[in-house]
């Protein structure tokens, strides 16, 4: 394993998925979110009444909501839903406005040729496309055939045109843009008008398994060629829609969005009349629910009491897993055989265990760094790859040069030592650590826990590679391997805090990536996981079940892992 140290990193907001006290902080914004997810933002499912429930390994389903049949959905209503800030911009591309709770508001107003199902694979949703098919694959040329019906809010059609001056701004081909990342619009060589002006192709420079993500354009073309409109237009109102709803009133008095019936949607009617959108942190959401005052909300294990008993829990599988990422360019952590042995110490069922109990779900494992359990594809690496056990911990701590003596493993006289940074005010992120410096201790490794100011945890802390250990949560992706890329190369990358990159493993990050098959690529991804986890720098412990209560009633909506609501099929069941 090639190692280097990296004392200059490249700026980056921290990744989605960090515990909670800390998401509500408004540094932690999700540039990540956009680089690990994409711009699915929009994507759902069709009224599919069937799915993927649990499979043999995993007790929960992929997708937990209530599902109805339009006919037995009632027409009207309002859904009355919360996230935990007002976006700064609406514009979901733009450097500004890629942030969670921008995502999340824009749903019932986006769409996109590609739906990903519950397994996170993805099918043509024909709202948006008569077709969408790889005619080359040397070099990856796409052809998107629109939706001749499909429009902006404003009426004018979707076309080709509209995606090419998108794939140009988003490329850096519009002076003064301020895009929230290039990836993979970087990628593209051409966009191609077909025969009329509803098709069109797009060409590829660099074969990626993801191509889903960039092929349609998620802005109309007089705002992709105006920076001031790109940049500065949206601070206040919603980019304009092309899903079922629109958004009507911004009050940021009041903390308030008002979404109502796109009057130009030419799909299937929604069956709400209108979705409201309140801001407010996890902690008051959780109260507001059980006030009677929203519909939905998502909970953890410091707002499942609160809520649980107002309403019907769902329990999904998630895509959120913890990890304990090892500081390899530095220290003791510089040799394999010792962080192996933190990896066979650490009791990872145990933990899985306690953290799926705060929500009253049973535990599980993450046994892949790439995919989550119900993805298409999974398998569990870990579990072979990982050798468990305080013998099997200090037996390769011996293979390491240590001694135990008195309780502590010992090298030159000096006790294996090693720091753990733990954010404030982050409870979920405490137990994970308590149990870990438990484990450790029992094999004679000597954890501390220096406290950090929440605020400044990854700028100061994790960024810097000031740590020996540290642990978060990471999202899963419907394309994973792009952004798990990322979190291992380059050395600079902004979110490899690993302080290592292994040379060897570049041409096995190539072929996952490149290969469209999707047999193929599982069986890529499957020999790439193996390899990073015999590296042990970067240990899997628990998938977080994806939890939401929801009022009695509401259909087609809650907790899923991968899978997105359909808003046209949204609401609350009939009434007999």
């Amino acid at each position: 394993m090639s190692r280097h140290t990296a004392p200059r990193r490249r700026a980056a907001p921290p990744p989605r998925g960090v515990p909670r006290g800390l998401a509500v902080l408004a540094v932690l914004v999700v540039v990540a979110a956009v680089l690990a997810g994409g711009y699915f933002w929009w994507l759902g499912d069709d009224e599919a009444l069937s799915g993927p429930a649990a499979d043999s390994t995993n007790a929960l389903p992929t997708t937990a909501w209530t599902r109805a049949r339009t006919s037995s959905v009632s027409a009207g209503g309002t859904l009355r839903l919360a996230v935990a800030a007002m976006p700064g911009n609406f514009n979901p591309v733009q450097a500004d406005g890629a942030r969670a709770s921008t995502v999340q508001i824009l749903r019932p107003t986006s769409g996109d040729p590609v739906r990903i199902t519950p397994d996170g694979g993805w099918r043509v949703d024909t709202d948006y496309a008569r077709s969408v098919d790889v005619v080359d694959e040397k070099p990856l040329t796409v052809r998107v055939r629109l939706n001749p019906e499909a429009v902006w809010q404003d009426g004018t059609p979707i076309t080709a045109n509209d995606m090419q001056e998108f794939h140009r701004a988003m490329s850096g081909g519009v002076k003064g843009v301020e895009v929230a990342t290039t990836d993979g619009y970087d990628d593209i060589d051409t966009v191609k008008r077909g025969d009329d002006r509803f098709e069109y192709t797009v060409k590829f420079d660099t074969t990626r398994s993801d191509w889903p993500r960039f092929i349609y354009p998620r802005l109309p073309a007089d705002v992709s060629t105006k920076p001031k409109s790109f940049n500065r237009g949206f601070r206040t109102k919603a980019v304009p829609s092309n899903g079922p709803f629109v958004v009507t009133s911004v009050n940021a008095k009041t903390g308030t969005i008002t979404e109502e019936r796109n009057p130009r949607w030419w799909g299937r009617k929604p069956r709400l009349e209108k979705v409201v959108w309140r801001i407010a942190d996890p902690t008051v959401q959780a109260k507001a629910f059980a006030a009677d005052e929203l519909d939905a909300v998502s909970v953890d294990g410091t707002t499942y009491e609160e809520a649980s008993d107002a309403g019907t829990v769902q329990r999904a599988g998630g895509a959120q897993w913890s990890h304990l990422t090892l500081n390899g360019g530095r220290g003791r952590l510089g040799n394999t055989d010792v962080r192996r042995a933190v990896a066979a110490a650490i009791d990872r069922k145990a933990l899985a265990r306690a953290a799926a109990s705060e929500v009253g779900a049973p535990g599980r494992t993450a046994g892949s760094l790439l995919l989550v359990p119900g993805q298409r594809g999974y398998k569990d690496i870990a579990g072979p790859e990982l050798k468990t056990g305080q013998d099997e911990a200090r037996a390769l701590l011996e293979k390491a040069g240590y001694t135990q003596k008195d309780g502590k493993a010992v090298r030159d006289g000096k006790a294996l030592t090693l720091t753990l940074p733990v954010p404030t005010e982050t409870p979920s992120n405490d137990a994970r650590v308590k149990a870990i410096v438990a484990d450790l201790k029992a094999v004679g490794i000597t954890v501390k826990t220096p406290k950090v100011e929440a605020s400044r945890f990854f700028r100061d802390t994790v960024m810097p590679l000031d740590f020996d250990l540290v642990t978060f949560m990471w999202p899963g992706s419907a394309f994973p391997v792009q952004p798990a890329e990322l979190r291992f190369r380059p050395v600079d990358s902004p979110q490899n805090y690993t302080g290592v990159a292994a040379k060897d493993l570049d041409g096995h990050w190539a072929d996952a990536s490149a290969s469209l098959d999707d047999n193929d690529r599982a069986d890529r991804i499957h020999e790439l996981d193996a390899r990073l986890m015999r590296q042990a720098v970067v240990i899997p412990l628990a998938v977080m079940p994806e939890v939401v209560v929801v009022k009695d009633g509401l259909v087609n909506y809650g907790a899923a892992t991968f899978e997105r609501p359909d808003f046209t099929i949204v609401g609350f069941r009939q009434k007999e």
